[in-house]
Protein backbone atom coordinates (compact mmCIF):
# COMPACT_ATOMS: atom_id res chain seq x y z
CA UNK A 1 0.00 0.00 0.00
CA UNK A 2 2.88 2.30 0.87
CA UNK A 3 4.33 1.30 -2.57
CA UNK A 4 1.48 2.17 -4.56
CA UNK A 5 0.91 5.51 -2.48
CA UNK A 6 4.51 6.66 -3.09
CA UNK A 7 4.29 6.01 -6.38
CA UNK A 8 1.24 8.17 -7.73
CA UNK A 9 2.89 10.71 -5.58
CA UNK A 10 5.86 10.63 -7.27
CA UNK A 11 3.66 10.50 -10.60
CA UNK A 12 1.80 13.93 -9.49
CA UNK A 13 5.31 15.33 -8.84
CA UNK A 14 6.74 14.93 -11.95
CA UNK A 15 3.36 15.67 -14.31
CA UNK A 16 3.04 18.77 -12.12
CA UNK A 17 6.46 20.01 -12.64
CA UNK A 18 6.02 19.44 -16.51
CA UNK A 19 3.14 22.47 -16.36
CA UNK A 20 5.09 24.41 -14.16
CA UNK A 21 7.49 25.39 -16.57
CA UNK A 22 7.50 28.42 -18.19
CA UNK A 23 6.59 28.66 -21.74
CA UNK A 24 9.03 30.58 -24.03
CA UNK A 25 7.78 33.00 -26.37
CA UNK A 26 8.49 33.22 -29.60
CA UNK A 27 10.67 35.61 -30.60
CA UNK A 28 9.94 39.10 -31.85
CA UNK A 29 10.92 40.51 -35.59
CA UNK A 30 12.59 43.14 -35.85
CA UNK A 31 12.19 46.27 -38.21
CA UNK A 32 15.11 46.66 -39.88
CA UNK A 33 15.80 50.25 -41.09
CA UNK A 34 17.08 50.43 -44.56
CA UNK A 35 19.74 52.92 -45.18
CA UNK A 36 18.14 55.62 -48.35
CA UNK A 37 21.42 54.49 -50.64
CA UNK A 38 20.18 51.36 -50.15
CA UNK A 39 16.77 51.27 -50.82
CA UNK A 40 17.63 53.33 -53.85
CA UNK A 41 19.57 51.07 -55.44
CA UNK A 42 17.33 48.44 -54.36
CA UNK A 43 14.19 50.09 -56.35
CA UNK A 44 16.55 51.26 -59.19
CA UNK A 45 17.63 47.88 -59.99
CA UNK A 46 13.90 45.92 -59.29
CA UNK A 47 11.02 48.13 -59.39
CA UNK A 48 8.63 45.73 -59.42
CA UNK A 49 9.13 43.70 -56.45
CA UNK A 50 6.24 42.62 -54.19
CA UNK A 51 6.48 41.41 -50.27
CA UNK A 52 9.37 42.80 -49.65
CA UNK A 53 11.03 41.44 -46.39
CA UNK A 54 14.43 43.44 -45.31
CA UNK A 55 16.99 42.37 -42.83
CA UNK A 56 20.23 42.51 -41.71
CA UNK A 57 22.96 40.08 -42.10
CA UNK A 58 26.01 38.81 -39.48
CA UNK A 59 28.62 40.74 -41.80
CA UNK A 60 26.21 43.87 -41.69
CA UNK A 61 24.65 43.94 -45.38
CA UNK A 62 21.15 44.39 -46.03
CA UNK A 63 19.31 41.98 -47.51
CA UNK A 64 16.02 41.77 -49.51
CA UNK A 65 13.64 38.68 -49.94
CA UNK A 66 10.57 39.47 -52.32
CA UNK A 67 8.99 38.27 -55.66
CA UNK A 68 10.04 39.86 -58.63
CA UNK A 69 8.27 40.73 -61.55
CA UNK A 70 8.64 36.79 -62.90
CA UNK A 71 6.46 35.73 -59.75
CA UNK A 72 9.87 34.04 -58.61
CA UNK A 73 11.41 34.23 -55.07
CA UNK A 74 14.68 36.34 -55.12
CA UNK A 75 16.69 37.78 -52.43
CA UNK A 76 19.54 40.33 -53.06
CA UNK A 77 22.36 41.65 -50.80
CA UNK A 78 23.60 45.27 -50.56
CA UNK A 79 26.44 46.82 -48.70
CA UNK A 80 25.76 49.96 -46.35
CA UNK A 81 26.92 51.78 -48.76
CA UNK A 82 24.35 50.46 -51.24
CA UNK A 83 26.68 48.15 -53.95
CA UNK A 84 24.68 44.84 -54.47
CA UNK A 85 27.06 42.11 -53.18
CA UNK A 86 24.87 38.81 -54.65
CA UNK A 87 21.75 38.03 -55.98
CA UNK A 88 19.90 34.93 -55.96
CA UNK A 89 16.83 33.93 -57.76
CA UNK A 90 15.15 30.91 -56.87
CA UNK A 91 13.33 28.20 -59.66
CA UNK A 92 10.97 25.74 -59.39
CA UNK A 93 12.61 22.11 -60.81
CA UNK A 94 10.10 22.05 -63.77
CA UNK A 95 10.50 25.98 -64.35
CA UNK A 96 14.15 26.47 -65.19
CA UNK A 97 15.00 28.23 -68.21
CA UNK A 98 14.99 25.78 -71.37
CA UNK A 99 18.80 26.08 -72.14
CA UNK A 100 19.52 24.89 -68.77
CA UNK A 101 17.21 21.78 -68.71
CA UNK A 102 17.98 20.95 -72.37
CA UNK A 103 21.73 20.54 -71.03
CA UNK A 104 21.12 18.59 -67.87
CA UNK A 105 18.69 16.16 -69.96
CA UNK A 106 21.78 16.00 -72.32
CA UNK A 107 24.59 15.72 -70.43
CA UNK A 108 22.47 13.48 -67.62
CA UNK A 109 19.89 11.81 -68.96
CA UNK A 110 18.67 9.69 -66.46
CA UNK A 111 18.80 12.43 -63.59
CA UNK A 112 15.84 14.49 -61.99
CA UNK A 113 16.06 18.20 -61.02
CA UNK A 114 15.10 19.03 -57.19
CA UNK A 115 16.66 22.48 -56.87
CA UNK A 116 17.57 25.37 -58.50
CA UNK A 117 18.60 28.48 -58.30
CA UNK A 118 20.28 31.40 -60.45
CA UNK A 119 23.15 33.50 -58.89
CA UNK A 120 24.47 36.99 -59.77
CA UNK A 121 27.64 38.35 -58.56
CA UNK A 122 29.53 41.41 -59.53
CA UNK A 123 32.42 40.82 -61.76
CA UNK A 124 31.24 37.17 -62.33
CA UNK A 125 29.31 35.50 -64.82
CA UNK A 126 25.78 34.56 -64.04
CA UNK A 127 25.36 30.99 -63.12
CA UNK A 128 22.55 28.33 -62.25
CA UNK A 129 23.41 25.84 -59.35
CA UNK A 130 20.93 22.72 -59.87
CA UNK A 131 20.68 19.82 -57.63
CA UNK A 132 19.69 16.89 -59.19
CA UNK A 133 18.75 13.50 -58.21
CA UNK A 134 20.70 10.28 -59.59
CA UNK A 135 19.04 7.08 -60.97
CA UNK A 136 21.09 5.54 -58.57
CA UNK A 137 19.32 8.13 -55.73
CA UNK A 138 22.68 10.13 -54.98
CA UNK A 139 22.41 13.68 -54.82
CA UNK A 140 24.45 15.80 -57.27
CA UNK A 141 24.85 19.56 -57.77
CA UNK A 142 26.22 21.17 -61.10
CA UNK A 143 27.00 24.73 -61.60
CA UNK A 144 25.22 26.03 -65.19
CA UNK A 145 26.47 28.71 -67.08
CA UNK A 146 23.61 30.72 -68.95
CA UNK A 147 24.42 29.48 -72.03
CA UNK A 148 23.82 25.99 -71.13
CA UNK A 149 27.57 24.84 -69.98
CA UNK A 150 27.95 22.44 -67.15
CA UNK A 151 30.79 22.23 -64.54
CA UNK A 152 30.28 19.89 -61.32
Amino acid sequence: MKNTFFILLGGLLLSSSIYAQKKKSSPSVKQVNVPENVSTSFKGLYTIATENKWNKNYSGNYVANFTNSENLKQTVEFSESGSMIKSKTEYAPDAIPSIIGNAITTQYPTTKVTEAARFQLPGVAPYYRVKVLTAENTSKELLISEEGTITE
